[in-house]
């Protein structure tokens, strides 16, 4: 994390990559999610996750598994699966572009599944369903 700008009245920080920006922003919930006994999923199609940060953040490194090198081919049928399987806390996943039948299909997986889904962009900005 790196701090642009700093002024008493303004603090910009420009975020490594969208992961960092998660695990700073999201350090709560995602603390509260160690208390279970299943997997914290992260998906990217690089790697973008790195093991200061999580402990950083206080998680249960563990429980931590970060899938990188998907391709756009199989990134929604990893995330479906990750949800319909159960066995996740949580996924958190860098998908760039997705179409409106590919939100349908996740949005779907979401509403059967007991798992917190955060899909994130490389611009930094993400949306978190439940």
């Amino acid at each position: 994390m790196l701090i642009e700008h700093s002024s008493p009245q303004l603090m910009a920080i420009n975020f490594e990559t969208p992961f960092q920006q998660v695990l700073q922003q999201q350090r709560p919930l995602l603390r509260s999610f160690n208390k279970e006994k299943k997997w914290q999923l992260w998906l990217s199609d690089r790697p973008m996750l790195k093991r200061s940060w999580v402990n950083i953040a206080g998680l249960d490194k563990q429980k931590v598994v970060h899938l990188a090198n998907l391709t756009n081919n199989n990134f929604v049928s990893t995330i479906e699966k990750a949800l319909q399987s159960k066995t996740c806390s949580y996924v958190v996943a860098c998908i760039n572009d997705l179409n409106e039948q590919d939100k349908q299909r996740i949005e779907q997986a979401v509403l059967i599944s007991d798992t917190c889904l955060f899909l994130v962009h490389d611009k930094l900005n993400f949306v978190q369903y439940h």
